[in-house]
């Protein structure tokens, strides 16, 4: 049976996942389809730019949360400038980074923050 990460080593993992490269490639449908460079087939789709790049942050941090379930190291990101366009890409591609949602990878492996007196504060608005 696989060890159990400790709290530190959690931590230590969330603290140093860094921004990842994505490219959102319009379609011809309309919206844009997202690829990360270093995740092969991991894909997203949004109607415009704002919520490709929701959905974009969503399926990283879902593919990142299984990647530590499964006990397998992310990728290192790639860093932009270093990238080649395709030439094939359509007019209007842009490369943009993509943070994982750290606040939900918190919450996933219940490393949450909680405010002190918090549980007070909220009986005292329930008036109790």
């Amino acid at each position: 049976m696989p060890r159990r990460y400790t709290k530190v080593e959690l931590v230590r993992w969330l603290e140093g996942l860094p921004d990842y490269p994505a490219v959102f490639m319009p379609v011809p449908e309309g919206g844009f389809e997202v690829i990360f460079p270093n995740f092969v087939d991991l894909r997203a789709y949004g109607v415009k730019l704002a919520t490709a790049m929701r959905a974009a942050q969503e399926i990283l941090t879902a593919e990142l949360y299984t990647m530590l379930l499964e006990r397998r190291d992310p990728p290192r990101a790639s860093r932009p400038e270093r990238l080649v366009p395709d030439p094939d890409e359509p007019p209007g591609t842009r490369l943009l980074m993509v943070s994982p949602d750290k606040k939900v990878l918190r919450k996933r492996l219940g490393l949450e923050r909680r405010e002190p007196g918090a549980a007070r504060k909220l009986l005292g608005l329930m008036g109790r």
